[in-house]
């Protein structure tokens, strides 16, 4: 049965699919730029067939990185279930990408420059995101000497680090660690993926002076600042907000759409000015959408935008981009 998980693999590489979606006692799929297939012929896979694979699945759910298989290492995300196991094969690069070598928008080249504060990178699953974070945390590295703290749990891509310092973290809960890091003058935290944890010690800090970069499961701006602010609770709102405001210098969104060629990246872009820090401590964030239409000037750039100049270009088709866009007739 293992060999039958691995030709599932293979296909999954074959074809470019950043996914493969594993349920026992019952057909496999891949994600193609966004949309899941099911694999044509493919048998069901049998009960106990991933714990035999992957030789362990410790708790209900989890996180690991396996392989090489087919040549490829990839990141597993499972969870055990009564009616059987399933789990999310993610191939991942052996290397960083360098950050210029990613097709961003020229406007993103500001972030190099951010030496403090809260910058955040958003998506959905298989968008990209980790990669590119992690594309410009290495960039970041390469840039000078900085002293670094690398506390991304999934550990999916290493960082390039050229001649900065790593810190070379004690045990301890993930803000334990960002305490340890302030106290040694740290320049640079790289937190990975934000999933469940409080982000008043992340908010804390950004204030200090370190810059603190981390990712976020989001489909635009608004989602991703939601989903900080949403991790505390209604009592602390106010506070958060008040520090989010003051610490956030970006937000990034990045998707990937099926286009002739392969897969499409396109993007979002909002800036921590004045004006959105004003937004964000009234609580009035669900209306940026309207200051990054309007802010193109100062690098900030709206999804629907994007979307519609990737569709004017040819690289998407009006169809493929409907289901992205907040407001579709603009596509055409």
């Amino acid at each position: 049965m293992a060999t039958e998980i691995e030709s599932l693999l293979e296909y999954t590489l074959n074809v470019g699919a950043s996914e493969l979606v594993v349920t026992e006692g019952a057909s496999s799929s891949v994600r193609l730029a966004g949309k899941v297939c099911m694999i044509p012929d493919a048998p069901a896979v049998e009960t106990g067939a991933l714990r035999n694979f992957l030789g362990s699945m410790e708790g209900e759910s989890g996180t690991l990185m396996g392989g090489p298989w087919c040549g490829s290492r990839f990141r597993v995300r499972y969870s055990r279930t009564a009616l059987g196991n399933t789990a999310t094969f993610r191939p991942v690069l052996d290397e960083c990408p360098d950050f210029n070598s990613l097709g961003t928008p020229a406007s993103l080249a500001n972030i190099l420059g951010i030496r403090s504060g809260l910058v955040v990178f958003a998506g959905p699953a298989c968008s990209g995101k980790t990669t590119t974070a992690t594309a410009y945390v290495s960039a970041l590295c390469q840039s000078g000497i900085l002293r670094v703290s690398l506390l991304d749990a999934d550990k999916e891509l290493p960082v390039k680090i050229g001649d900065s310092l790593v810190l070379e973290n004690s045990s301890g809960t993930i803000p334990e660690k960002m305490e340890q890091a302030l106290r040694s003058g740290i320049d640079l935290i790289w937190l990975g993926n934000f999933e469940g944890q409080s982000i008043i010690p992340v908010l804390r800090a950004a204030e200090s002076g370190a810059l603190v970069v981390l990712t976020v499961t989001a489909g635009n701006a608004v989602g991703a600042l939601d989903a900080l602010l949403s991790s505390e609770s209604l009592e602390k709102r106010d506070v958060v907000r008040n520090m989010l405001a003051s610490v956030l210098k970006a937000v990034v969104v990045q998707r990937l759409l099926p286009g002739a060629q392969g897969a499409v990246p396109a993007w979002e872009i909002l800036y921590g000015t004045q004006n959105v820090a004003s937004r964000i401590r009234g609580g009035e964030y669900y209306t940026l959408p309207s200051i990054m239409a309007a802010s193109a000037s100062e690098g900030m750039l709206l999804m629907d935008d994007c979307l519609a100049e990737l569709v004017n270009s040819g690289f998407v088709t009006q169809e493929d981009v409907a289901r992205y866009a907040s407001n579709p007739a603009r596509m055409g």
